[in-house]
């Protein structure tokens, strides 16, 4: 992790880090010392408190301030001095900022400088100008033009007559604002003795909180560039004076840097109790953006220790708080991290959809880390799917984009990918040349953290502690503990009882799976044909009259106003397919090789038939085929052409009888009638058709297609006598019903139908 990185993954608790004053102002606003210390926490509710304090007061007249830093001063609730307007403003500011919302809150601190150059402010314009040049290095990284501006302020600063603290407390603030940037930019020595030059001013206010915040931020320091050892004594002093003083934000600030520290280190079970009181404290803050990093980096610590449902747990409860921010970086991070575990646990369907969410916000973003990140998983699924060449090609990738960032971690996990990719495809000299690098890394990795090894590390925190604590600490940890002991017994008995409802919870929820399992399967079996696969006739049963009825209930509507449009995509042609070879095939080939041959069949048939088209095993040769009829309705010798060329294309170099015999039908069948006819009606139709096919067929030893259509204006008496054939012949011989065939004798057709 580089300096800028580390430094932004705490950018939520900079300024009560670097700013120490604003922690310590006391306004004379309850409002505004409410939102004061919320700006960090729980920006989006300082944001609310800071408006309301703006809106709900006006602001004095020049007459009633001071040029000086009492003008904060307040004794009409109705009114705010332009003193205490300037630190709303400010303070509004740092919550927009903490938000993301950058561009509004430069514009806030330039309608504060406004306001402290129109009152005569200059104490409270510089500390403006200060925050401002922060917020504008923070995002912009120009290290720098932010030194010329505070080179600046620092000449504009010196013309200021006030008083000596006042002078030194801003002087602290730049001073360690300049410190924070040689910080950043790796220039150890400069920024070490920056915060040097200013202890003699943190000793001599004897402010806890300062005391506190300037540890704190030498500690983050020392832990960006690497100095655990002194870093580790920073950070454990502020801890127990936070403990001591009571002071639980600057704890929670300082649990989460000593849980980075000891991450690094891979002291993870440390990490991870540090960590937890951290998020115990903004766990009690609703919408903190400050909980998500938290848990995002104990789900870290739980995956590296091997506990991947521990690590889901809390990298899903840190997506549903970043979902609530606005960090695309954290966004990606988490679902990559999400990936990483699922294609640990061996859940590759989940992995590539985590992964594909990540690399969809990747194209709007230039994070050449989670990049890299996601070029590895990708490499690792493509492996998983024996796609060795794509798995090599990411892993490269993912190396050049480690290499150009220098990062070590990356660069060992591509190798190592490359390495097994190499080795599965058998290029065994570029395996062992990745291995030979990947072992390389780890070397000088593991050289580093050897120079201090994990039991010193240990037993310089014990010593460290030993020095920082109280004795009266440990006295009251002992009367604390003897009455911990008091409850243990109660929180054993409720830990017993949650564990039997957990395990209950977990056998119903097992045996529901089990019972949702047989069902689908029941269902399957049910509602399919036993040999060819296809969707069988219970389920036309089942789903055919609904689907009718509705169809009607729709065009019923249109018919008498009720619908605008007429409901074209409603209207069906249903097709009714006679398949001779899947009544012969038995008989032809025997019965292990039918079933080989329905079945794959049925499997073709379903990959060729594209939705919202639908076919259904009607009988043993009978196939029934529905598809939407809108206004341009397909050519019935288009579609009957369609059906024939399906069943010539498959397994060509079988033979089998290619004929086919369709009979062709539309519903609504009658087009000023939508209700004339049922489904049982409509079927027994095309078997009339399908049954004249199949006659012409044998007649003619040819595939024919017969096509049964009512004129425009056939009256629904026409098919009302009960026999639905026997209407449908006399509707014929009346030239009600239409017949068109691929035959073209007619006559021969009325005479297979049996009408004169």
């Amino acid at each position: 992790m580089t300096n800028l990185r580390w430094l932004s993954l705490f950018c939520f608790l900079y300024f009560a880090l670097i700013c120490p004053s604003n922690a310590n102002t006391i306004y004379s606003s309850a409002i505004l010392n409410e939102a004061s210390s919320l700006v960090n926490i729980v920006p989006k509710q300082a944001k609310q408190l800071a408006k309301d304090y703006l809106v709900q007061r006006t602001l004095s007249s020049k007459t009633e301030h001071s040029p000086s830093v009492m003008s904060r001063d307040e004794k009409d609730s109705r009114t705010r001095t332009p003193g205490s307007t300037v630190d709303a403003m400010r303070i509004l500011a740092q919550a927009e900022f903490n938000l993301g919302n950058h561009a509004e809150a430069l514009l806030l601190l330039q309608k504060a400088k406004t306001i402290a150059i129109d009152y005569s402010l200059p104490y409270l314009l510089a500390e403006i100008k200060l925050v401002d040049i922060k917020l504008r290095w923070l995002i912009e990284k120009n290290t720098n033009e932010t030194r010329q501006k505070i080179k600046q302020l620092d000449e504009e600063f010196s013309l200021i007559k006030n008083s000596k603290q006042l002078a030194q407390g801003l002087s602290y603030r730049i001073t360690m604002f300049k410190a924070d940037i040689a910080s950043a930019n790796g220039e150890i020595d400069l920024a070490s003795k920056l915060y040097q030059s200013v202890k003699g001013y943190v000793d001599g206010t004897k402010s806890p909180q300062t005391t506190i915040s300037y540890h704190t931020t030498i500690g983050q320091h020392l832990l960006a560039n690497k100095k655990y050892n002194l870093a580790l004594s920073e950070l454990l002093m502020s801890y127990w004076m936070s403990i001591e003083t009571d002071s639980a934000y600057q704890l929670a600030v300082v649990n989460q840097t000593l849980g980075q520290l000891f991450y690094e280190r891979h002291v993870f079970d440390k990490a991870n109790d540090h960590l937890s009181q951290a998020a115990d404290f903004y766990d009690n803050y609703d919408n903190s953006p400050a909980l998500a990093p938290i848990l995002k980096r104990m789900g870290d610590i739980y995956y590296y220790q091997g506990k991947y449902n521990l690590a889901l747990v809390h990298y899903f409860n840190a997506m549903d708080h970043e979902r609530m921010q606005n960090n695309i970086e954290s966004v990606i991070d988490i679902r990559i991290s999400l990936a990483t575990t699922y294609l640990h646990l061996i859940n590759y369907p989940l992995a590539e959809q985590y992964l594909e969410r990540a690399q969809e916000l990747l194209q709007y973003s230039d994070i050449p880390r989670l990049k890299a990140h996601a070029l590895l998983l990708e490499a690792g699924l493509a492996q998983h799917k024996q796609q060795l060449q794509k798995a090599i090609q990411k892993a490269q990738r993912a190396l050049d984009i480690a290499k150009k960032e220098d990062d070590i971690g990356l660069q060992k996990a591509a190798y190592q990918q490359l390495y097994h990719s190499y080795e599965l495809d058998k290029q065994y000299k570029a395996a062992l040349t990745s291995l030979k690098n990947f072992t390389s890394l780890t070397t000088i990795e593991q050289q580093q953290l050897d120079l201090i090894s994990e039991d010193a590390f240990r037993q310089q925190k014990e010593f460290i502690e030993q020095t920082l604590h109280l004795t009266g600490q440990q006295e009251e940890l002992e009367r604390t503990h003897n009455e911990y002991r008091k409850f243990q017994k109660i929180t054993f008995t409720l830990f017993i009882l949650c564990a039997l409802l957990f395990i209950f919870l977990l056998r119903r929820g097992h045996v529901i799976n089990l019972q949702k399992e047989e069902l689908d399967e029941l269902n399957r079996n049910l509602y399919t044909h036993s040999r060819s696969g296809l969707k069988n006739l219970r389920m036309l049963n089942a789903k055919l009259p609904a689907s009718l009825e509705e169809s009607s209930h729709k065009f019923e509507r249109w018919h008498v106003g009720e619908l605008i449009h007429q409901p074209l995509n409603d209207r069906l042609r249903f097709v009714m397919i006679d398949v001779p070879f899947l009544r012969n095939m038995y008989l032809q080939h025997g019965y292990q090789m039918g079933l080989k041959i329905e079945n794959a069949f049925g499997e073709y048939l379903k990959e060729n038939i594209i939705s919202p088209a639908r076919i259904y095993h009607f009988s043993d040769a009978n196939l029934l085929y529905i598809e939407p009829n809108g206004e341009k309705a397909t050519n019935p010798e288009v579609l009957f052409e369609m059906i024939q060329k399906l069943v010539s294309e498959f397994e060509p170099q079988r033979r089998l009888n290619r004929t086919v015999r369709v009979g062709i039908a539309d519903y609504p069948f009658l087009p000023r009638a939508y209700t004339a006819i049922n489904d049982k009606e409509l079927v027994d139709l095309l078997l009339m058709s399908a049954n004249t096919a199949r006659a012409l067929s044998m007649r003619d030893d040819s595939s024919q297609w017969v096509y049964l259509k009512a004129i425009e204006n056939a009256p629904a008496a026409s098919l009302a006598t009960g026999d639905i054939r026997q209407a449908c012949k006399q509707a014929i011989s009346q030239g009600l019903i239409k017949i068109h065939s691929s035959f073209k004798d007619e006559e021969i057709i009325k005479e297979i139908l049996d009408i004169d």
